[in-house]
């Protein structure tokens, strides 16, 4: 609801009450009292028109634009900043949608850009574009590795993959030796050439659900034959590349890295972990590698880093990808996939289960026995700071 409705109901309604109240008075006022009624009506009025006249944000500056379809008002400095700040925070792989301050109206990019310079719109554009792959810097070469292409690089038409898909789960059947699993493929190509002949891969939600129902049973035949790991991890990137919405292409990318993290670099052929970033290692979770690699290190810094990240790094419950976090409330919004949990027991954040500072399924014995071993409130937390800074020198 617009700011300015808000505040024209709030100052009638108590320039009602008091106008009321002021007629049901136990004695008749005096021609004194009345002129001082009269004057104090007229005050309440200008201080209501006054009112009405400021920004929304700084309630300080007479307001010099309007929203086109909230009607907010603001000043032009305060609104620019918001959309600067706004705009400087929009970096992450979703794309930001530049919302009324008041009310959390979309505003039309025709509309804002008019108050901010050319260079913070050209940022947005940058920061804003659609089906933007996630990517990992491979370690031994630096080079950037990106499992799934933006559908608008791709060379290849939508009947050209489809077709490609099908050879592929043919091929993948095929070489299935368990033939309890190879029976479970066969069923998939089936559904998958029966969907492709109806022509509904075209409808919203359908390619969601093929990749539902094909990809587990890969994963599946995959955790047996891990010779076929390569070719279940192209039919996925495959089926990412046939959405169009880029929001679900977005998230259906993280789905990929959930299944398939493990990719080869192009530049120098090393695989690598999407999922944390470290040397390829199948069979073995983030966490688990991670405390292999502390077993059997005897370099002092490196375990130092690495029982840092084991402190404070957990893989997020949608994509998978691991996020580092030293301090803070239990409430995290992962950066890659905007997925927003509680940090303590991983599941989708609500107050009704989870509080910031207190998990809903943590006893509290728990929460004391973590808070004993905080810094004192105000002290620089020297142990973090010190494992947090040979972490970044390790990178």
């Amino acid at each position: 609801m617009p700011a300015i409705l808000l505040r024209t109901v709030s100052f009638i309604i108590g320039w009602i009450y008091q106008f009321i109240s002021s007629h049901h008075h136990h004695h008749p006022l005096t021609p004194k009292k009345a002129t001082k009624t009269t004057h104090n009506q007229e005050d309440e009025m200008n201080n209501m028109y006054f009112w009405l006249q400021r920004c929304s944000i700084c309630l300080d500056q007479t307001y010099n634009l309007c929203l086109e379809n909230c009607r907010d008002q603001f000043c032009k400095d305060c609104f620019s900043r918001y959309i600067e700040e706004t705009v400087n925070q929009s970096w992450g792989l979703g794309v930001t949608r530049i919302k009324c301050p008041v009310c959390q109206e979309i505003i039309s990019q025709g509309e804002w850009c008019r108050y901010v310079s050319s260079e913070i719109v050209a940022k947005y554009n940058k920061f804003n574009q659609p089906y933007r792959p996630y990517s990992r810097y491979c370690l031994s070469c630096q080079h950037s590795v990106a499992p799934c292409q933006s559908p608008l690089a791709q060379e290849l038409s939508r009947e050209s993959r489809l077709g490609n898909i099908a050879n592929d789960l043919d091929l993948f059947s095929k070489s299935t030796n368990d033939h309890s699993l190879s029976s479970l493929v066969d069923e998939v190509l089936r559904h998958f050439l029966t969907t492709c002949q109806k022509g509904s891969t075209f409808r919203i939600g359908r390619i969601q659900e093929l990749y539902h129902q094909i990809i587990p049973v890969l994963r599946k035949v995959v955790s047996h034959q891990k010779d076929l790991y390569d070719l279940a991890s192209n039919i996925s990137k495959q089926l990412v590349a046939l959405e169009i919405i880029p929001e679900i292409w977005k998230q259906t990318q993280f789905r990929h890295i959930s299944y398939f993290p493990m990719e080869t670099c192009m530049n120098c052929g090393d695989k690598l972990c999407l999922q944390c970033g470290q040397v390829a290692h199948f069979g073995l979770s983030c966490l688990e590698h991670l405390k292999s690699e502390l077993m059997q290190s005897t370099n002092t810094e490196y375990t130092s880093t690495i029982q840092w990240k084991l402190n404070h790094t957990r893989p997020c419950p949608n994509c998978s990808v691991m996020i580092n976090r030293d301090e803070g409330c239990n409430k995290v919004d992962c950066l890659q996939c905007g997925y927003r949990f509680c940090w303590r027991c991983g599941s989708a954040w609500t107050q009704q289960k989870c509080g910031f500072y207190q998990c809903g399924e943590n006893k509290e014995d728990v929460l004391l026995k973590e808070d004993e071993n905080k810094a004192e409130l105000g002290v620089p937390d020297m142990h973090a700071i010190d494992a947090k800074r040979q972490s970044i020198q390790s990178l």
